[in-house]
């Protein structure tokens, strides 16, 4: 079994904890580490839970290919994440609302894509 499956695998799990607490509470954010209550009040809950969503599948997916070997379409997938990732960090950094999940999930896409061009080359 490859080690590199369980970043992934903790990333999806982290989604679907935040997906659970986004249904349960309109303000899931862990307190007094970011100005998150400005983030969940800046973007509507349906949007957060579709992009947590994605998030979660997007991540298993990226285990399930680490699981049978295709590092090459890992990569792809955590490069199209990036692009993502980046722009939504500039929208925090604009708006001064951070989303501790959003930033966790960039910083495990940025060491998937890492690691996996590293096993692809």
């Amino acid at each position: 079994m490859n080690p590199l499956i369980a970043l992934p695998v903790a990333g999806s799990a982290l989604m679907a904890y935040y997906v659970y607490e986004n249904s349960r509470r309109v303000n899931a954010c862990l307190p007094g580490v970011f100005n998150c209550e400005l983030f969940s009040f800046l973007v509507p809950r349906r949007i957060r839970l579709l992009m947590a969503i994605g998030a979660m599948v997007t991540l298993a997916l990226m285990a399930f290919l680490i699981a049978i070997n295709l590092h090459l379409y890992v990569a792809a997938l955590s490069l199209v994440g990036l692009a993502i990732g980046a722009w939504g960090i500039y929208l925090q950094i604009k708006k001064g609302a951070y989303c501790l999940y959003c930033l966790t999930t960039d910083a495990i896409l940025l060491i998937l894509f890492g690691l996996s061009i590293i096993r692809v080359i």
